[in-house]
């Protein structure tokens, strides 16, 4: 189902930048040290490492810019790669994205429904690179799975789909078409149909 979204939203859920992750302040839903923390191999799901795995898979899917970059830590994210890239060149478009201002997921709370996969809540901020700012959390309330590959967290694709899905509602008349066929070509390559409007 789609929600409407405010143009600050579908900055921060269509857009990609190109930044580094930022590190620990990042996974834990804050500002951005200079460090990456190291996520332990996981093999079973157990909250406190599933919120950060999955917060440092959102971070490198919300900072990534290079598909093979963003798309590292997506499950069948080789699929929906080129819906990606489609969906980064319409807020490219539309003035949407900003490399200064990259897009950060904050309180992630994740919940095992399985030995190797979760449900989780999470928000979205934005940081402002030059000046070290960021915004409130965008209150979003958004909701997403993910599963453990390799002894890692992924973010599965159908999130993805979603968040590029959300930006529908809010898209600029001369961008819709290009983001309604990059939501379609998402939800396609994953077996799965675009959601009806609400």
């Amino acid at each position: 189902m789609r929600k409407p979204l405010s143009v600050l939203a579908v900055i921060a859920l269509t857009g990609t930048m190109t930044v580094a992750l930022t590190g620990t302040a990042v996974a834990k839903g804050g500002g951005g040290s200079k460090s990456t923390p190291k996520v332990p191999k996981v093999t079973s799901c157990q909250v406190k490492t599933a919120q950060l795995g999955i917060t440092q898979a959102m971070t490198a899917f919300l900072t990534g810019g290079a598909v093979t970059v963003a798309m590292k830590y997506i499950d069948q994210g080789a699929k929906i790669g080129a819906a990606y890239e489609s969906s980064k060149a319409a807020d490219t478009a539309a003035g949407l994205t900003s490399p200064t201002k990259p897009t950060y997921p904050i309180s992630v709370k994740a919940q095992c429904t399985g030995k190797t996969k979760a449900n989780f809540t999470y928000d979205l901020y934005l940081k402002d690179l030059t000046t070290g700012t960021t915004t409130a959390p965008l209150g979003l309330n958004a909701s997403g799975n993910a599963l453990i590959k390799k002894g890692v967290w992924y973010v599965s694709a159908s999130t993805v789909c979603d968040l590029v899905d959300s930006g529908i509602s809010s898209a600029p008349p001369a961008q819709l078409a290009q983001v309604t066929a990059a939501a379609t070509a998402c939800y396609t390559a994953i077996g799965q149909t675009l959601p009806p409007a609400s």
